[in-house]
């Protein structure tokens, strides 16, 4: 999948929320390829634009959160840090809604949209792209337009896919995916299982088949972070990547042993362990007592 569709200079949207759903496997596969100049466009998944940072894969980010917490505070992406102090990365920096506009441009086919203004903000000063402009209906309003924002490619994990491409993401709030996937010229999915086509109804159904370009059948693809309803975040392999992330030399010492070390996502797996399975907590019943 990497081999034939993410060439050098790429442009990829990373899918993912914070720890849960990145696509992991494929960011190591793309690490393994040796990627050079790829152009990110990252919604908040910080562990996967690190990595792939850390192993100078990328010559641009675009992001507007890039982190997590953890049972000990919050995680600082050092890799991204150190890019970014060192100027060996160009930093896009924005909000949440205006990338999520700038894909609703590209989704729906318009070169640019208009943004409540925000110039209260320095957001301006750091994005030239960005525009002020006075509305056409009324020239007393005042918008901001962004770009369009057209990835060359969505990479994602998913809960399953049918054998003709449709794709399941087993969670709320999923119906943004469909316009990013709109948005970009290509779509990547691995995903948990792959079922018999005409198994799903159409209302389960987040990404139609004809959007979809390529997927792989890979289990545990975005460890070690959680997939919703099968299995929680690794905590302690995520630990151990923040301590060596550290510095250049104890990244590259993780880099070698559980990335390029491993031919594929299933000896990283056998490496790291199972991450934890996912279980659903019944709610506590409280006596007559403890509620007064």
């Amino acid at each position: 999948m990497v081999q034939q569709f993410i060439p050098d200079k790429c442009q990829i949207y990373l899918e993912g929320l914070l720890v849960n759903r990145l696509p992991m496997a494929t960011v190591h596969e793309i690490i393994r390829a040796k990627r050079t100049g790829l152009r990110i466009v990252s919604a908040p998944n910080g562990l996967a634009v690190d990595q792939l940072i850390g192993a100078g894969m990328v010559a641009e980010i675009e992001f507007y959160f890039l982190g997590f917490m953890t049972e000990k505070g919050f995680a600082s992406m050092r890799r991204f840090r150190s890019a970014a102090e060192n100027g060996t990365v160009q930093i896009k920096e924005s909000m949440g809604y205006a990338i999520c506009m700038g894909l609703r441009a590209g989704a729906f086919g318009i070169p640019f949209i208009p943004l409540p203004d925000f110039r209260g903000s320095d957001l301006l000063t750091i994005r030239e792209d960005y525009q002020v402009m006075s509305s056409p209906y009324n020239p007393k309003e005042t918008v901001i337009t962004v770009p369009a924002l057209r990835p060359d490619a969505l990479i994602l994990h998913a809960h399953s896919a049918d054998q003709r491409g449709n794709v399941v993401l087993d969670e709320p709030w999923s119906s943004f995916t469909l316009t990013t996937a709109q948005a970009c010229n290509r779509v990547l999915v691995t995903v948990e299982e792959l079922v018999e086509e005409g198994s799903m109804q159409p209302n389960q159904i987040t990404i139609p088949h004809f959007l979809v370009d390529a997927v792989a059948h890979t289990p545990y693809g975005a460890a070690p972070t959680a997939l919703n309803h099968r299995y929680e975040i690794d905590a302690s392999h995520i630990e151990l990547y923040q301590d060596a992330a550290k510095t250049k030399e104890g990244f590259d010492r993780y880099l070698e042993e559980y990335i390029l070390s491993c031919s594929n996502h299933e000896e990283f797996i056998e490496k790291v362990g199972l991450p934890p399975s996912w279980v659903k907590k019944a709610p506590t019943q409280k006596t007559k007592e403890e509620t007064k």
